[in-house]
């Protein structure tokens, strides 16, 4: 049986996401800020609904109530991810407090001993740290506060006891979110720390990997087309061999550096006229050798080929793996590379098609993960990292394509890269 999978996995070019600060709080963003969200919505409204002195027509005041509680019912339709930064939470924070402010005012029967309160417990709810300690004090203050009001003489009026969960709503709220603007610069600091860490890593692995291949490479060149001196034909083809590995190994160094420039969103992206027909023509002829095996390399280029705009070294570095992956899976047999536009003619379509080993149905979904190999025992037959169609999964959302492959064990993998015209 024949299967295939479609993949649409999404590169991040933020150190961080929702789910970290998620770990941080111990419950997921969005419901925790929209459940803290409600007691402030209720008690404004409340407050709003009994106003000391009609500041407002009563329909105004109730339209305004009612657009205020929709603004939090609103954050149930917004997706996770854009919890995950402060700048999402700007607009309603400033929004709550104006309207928390003005609700208290509007209302007319707090005193300004409350508001000095008030404003002292959201100033130590800013100042704190730890979210226990804040809690305990928050819970304190609207006793102490409860207990002054109960001795207080006459009888208050009914929203003044408000005041108590007021009290503990307020320094839950902006504490709340206080240690998630801490958490985020926590988060962004330790991003950064990595990312520079992996950018000295690479410096190091650029200088002592990248150029000491370049140098093999250029001497086996060299020596292949006799510069140094005559050539026998079974030295030819063994400085062959030396050339197309030093330059498989290069290839997999630059596009590890710049697999982890994307990650670390340090990544420019370059666009440029790619006529296919001379790029095709270029390419086929890195495959002009000896593979070594019964393979033969079959190439279907069409002579009416579009001009395309993309990023030639990216698009080179996802056809190059495919093909090098062919070559790697198939002991014997056809490797078959074609190109065609769609029916729609809106995208362009390359395959790559072997004969080789196949992979499993089970496999499928996890061939794009990082370091995933199909043979993972100890004796497996086919050396690497399991990188290489990571990189191309990685690089073929760099240049806004779709990659999908159709494979069946032991008759062979059909991987097809779809480009925008």
């Amino acid at each position: 049986m024949t299967t295939s999978i479609a993949t649409s996995k999404t590169i991040h070019l933020f150190p961080f996401t929702s789910s970290q600060l998620a770990a941080r709080f111990g419950m997921p963003l969005k419901p925790s800020v929209i459940l803290l969200r409600w007691p402030v919505v209720i008690v404004c409204a409340y407050l709003l609904l009994y106003p000391a002195v009609e500041y407002l027509p009563a329909a105004l005041s109730h339209l305004f109530i009612i657009l205020y509680v929709a603004s939090n019912v609103a954050l149930y339709f917004i997706a996770e991810e854009k919890f995950a930064t402060w700048s999402f939470y700007y607009p309603f924070v400033v929004t709550d407090t104006i309207v928390l402010t003005l609700s208290l005012t509007m209302n007319g029967y707090a005193e300004t001993n409350f508001y000095i309160t008030c404003f002292l417990l959201v100033i130590a709810s800013c100042i704190v740290d730890d979210a226990k300690l804040r809690a305990v004090a928050s819970v304190l203050a609207s006793l102490i506060y409860t207990a002054l009001l109960l001795q207080s003489v006459g009888t208050p009026h009914p929203s003044v006891f408000l005041r108590i969960p007021f009290l503990f709503v307020v320094s839950l709220y902006y504490g709340y979110f206080t240690q998630f603007v801490r958490t985020e610069k926590t988060l962004r600091q330790e991003a950064e720390l990595r990312s520079r860490g992996q950018k000295e890593i690479l410096d190091v692995l650029s200088h002592e990997l990248r150029t000491p291949l370049s140098v093999i490479g250029g001497y086996a060149q060299a020596l292949q087309h006799g510069t140094m001196g005559p050539v026998s034909p079974e030295q030819r083809k063994a400085l062959a061999g030396i050339v197309r590995h030093s330059d498989n190994l290069l290839t997999l160094v630059n596009s590890l550096i710049d697999l982890t420039r994307i990650q670390s969103s340090e990544f420019s992206i370059s666009q440029e006229d790619v006529a296919l027909g001379d790029y095709l023509e270029e390419l086929r002829l890195n495959y002009e050798y000896d593979l070594g095996k019964p393979v033969t390399m079959r190439w279907s280029v069409p002579p009416d080929l579009p001009v395309i705009k993309s990023d030639r070294v990216k698009l080179n570095i996802v056809l190059k793996n495919l093909i090098n992956n062919a070559i790697k899976f198939t002991s014997e047999g056809e490797i078959h590379i074609s190109v065609a536009c769609s029916p729609d003619k809106k995208t362009l379509e390359f395959h790559v098609a072997d004969t080789g080993i196949g992979i499993p149905e089970s496999e499928l979904s996890q061939i794009f993960e990082k370091f995933h190999q199909v043979d993972r025992t100890s004796t497996r037959h086919y050396e690497g990292l399991g990188l290489g169609l990571y990189i191309v999964k990685a690089f073929t959302d760099v240049v806004g394509g779709q990659i999908k492959v159709e494979s069946e064990v032991n008759r062979g993998s059909t991987f097809t890269l779809s480009l925008p015209i």
